[in-house]
């Protein structure tokens, strides 16, 4: 009787098991790894604001969906049974390094915050991570495909640092027709959805900071500033600070320059100001408050965004500063490059000439009809894109693209097929040439056909960087 009854039991433990795994396969579960408030990094401000548009587009009564943040070692073993995750990767081995160590090892969807992770990767190798060598040797390996404009002008770019990752996703979610390019640029075949920047902060909150901005600008006023520039971001090299610095000063005593932003460990911001030679002309802001920096910009006439170095990022001050309804200056590269032309001037590519900038600035200022007119085109481009919910549609729709991909029952298969092909060095010319080919043809047999009025399964992941 006992050991009919142990039988019994056994035999419902294995029921349940199987139901359980039957389960997660019918009803699937996906995961979104992601910094979240209050983690010190723009891409937590960033996540929450995915999650709640993702909240008002009712996609998360449609889809089971767990957010992950911290993440903590149980994760690494959990990833590989979500249906499908989402991971969020920047060039921070603080925040990220976890979620690109699931995203190699258990293939999702990636946000590429960067293209180039070169200090990432660096970060990597310095801690002796397997994953950091992988990454740069396939990086090296890629870089002479990297032939464009952009790709030589910006040394972050000219290697594709990104390439093994994206290499082993299903998809990737970038912000910009420019990012897309670059990854067709280091030859990958995984899915890109271009998903446009979310729009951070709130109504409420940049109301806010419009009733701050009188405050702000007052004592500058009182020392007969007429005109406010302000160059907001992290204080760090690539912004060309000394470059706005020099500009200004080129501009009428009555041109006051204010930055704004986080202090950088590495770069001596201080010493930069005392240097640029503006005196009292110039506020330096660092370390403020969300309200403040808000404030500042919402205080300013003209916003100053550059960048040299590019990596490929798609500045979300810029969205800031647009959705405040400030007119901008920005470099013409990269990403900066999908901006309309009507709600931002342009300086040359490169180290920036603070003659030319110079020039841009006063073309603004004695040009208020321009101004106003800008900052409108900026702040009504922005509310469109919070009415229209383009960033959370967007997600969703490439979330739904790549669950396709995952319930293709040949995806898996073609999926190791096609990895092993590209780690035996296996390029687009031998495959252009049938190497490897009839695998991947045997395996249509197995792929059931496309609902009518949708287009065949696109390439499966691990076809990314051959």
């Amino acid at each position: 009787m006992l050991a009919d009854a142990k039988d019994l039991a056994r035999r419902g433990v294995r029921r349940y098991r199987r139901r359980r795994i039957w389960d997660a396969q019918l009803h699937p579960r996906m995961a979104f790894f992601a910094p979240m408030p209050p983690a010190a990094t723009g891409v937590a401000s960033y996540s929450l604001a995915v999650v709640d548009g993702l909240r008002r587009i009712g996609f998360f009564d449609r889809h089971r969906m767990e957010l992950i943040w911290p993440p903590q070692p149980k994760h690494e073993g959990l990833a590989p049974w979500y249906r499908l995750a989402v991971y969020s990767l920047g060039n921070n081995m603080q925040y990220h390094r976890d979620l690109y160590r699931y995203a190699c090892h258990a293939s999702g969807l990636i946000v590429l915050h960067d293209l180039a992770l070169d200090d990432f990767v660096r970060g990597m190798k310095g801690v002796g991570d397997p994953l950091g060598f992988v990454a740069q040797r396939e990086a090296e390996r890629l870089a002479p495909q990297m032939r464009s404009q952009d790709a030589l002008r910006n040394e972050p770019l000219r290697r594709p640092w990104a390439a093994h990752v994206v290499r082993r996703s299903r998809g990737v979610i970038v912000h910009s027709e420019f990012c897309r390019r670059y990854l067709e640029e280091m030859g990958s075949q995984t899915p890109v959805f271009v998903v446009p920047h979310p729009v951070v902060v709130s109504d409420d909150d940049m109301d806010r900071a419009r009733r701050r901005a009188p405050s702000l600008r007052a004592p500058l006023v009182a020392r007969g500033a007429r005109t406010v520039v302000v160059a907001p971001g992290d204080l760090n090299e690539a912004k060309r600070l000394d470059a706005v610095l020099g500009a200004v000063r080129a501009l009428p005593e009555d041109v006051h320059l204010v930055l704004v932003g986080r202090r950088i460990v590495g770069y001596d911001i201080d010493r930069v100001v005392a240097a640029g030679g503006l005196g009292a002309r110039v506020t330096l802001a660092p370390d403020v408050s969300d309200l403040d920096f808000h404030g500042w910009l919402c205080a300013a006439d003209v916003v100053v965004d550059l960048r040299f170095p590019h990596r490929g990022e798609v500045s979300g001050t810029l969205v800031r500063a647009m959705q405040a309804g400030v007119p901008a200056v920005v470099s013409a590269t990269g990403t900066y490059l999908d901006v309309p032309t009507d709600l931002a001037a342009r300086v040359a590519p490169g180290p920036t000439d603070p003659a030319e900038l110079a020039v841009r600035l006063r073309e603004l200022i004695e040009d208020p009809d321009r101004l106003a007119r800008m900052g409108a085109a900026a702040r009504d481009h922005v509310q469109r894109l919070r009415s229209s919910e383009a960033t959370a549609h967007g997600y969703e729709d490439a979330i739904e693209q790549t669950l396709r991909l995952v319930r293709d029952p040949a995806r898996t298969a073609e999926a190791r097929w096609a990895g092993a092909l590209a780690d035996i060095g296996v390029d687009q010319e031998l495959l252009r040439r049938g190497y490897g080919v009839s695998y991947a043809r045997a395996m249509e047999g197995f792929r059931a056909p496309p609902p009518d009025g949708e287009p065949p399964m696109g390439s499966p992941p691990g076809t990314g960087t051959p």
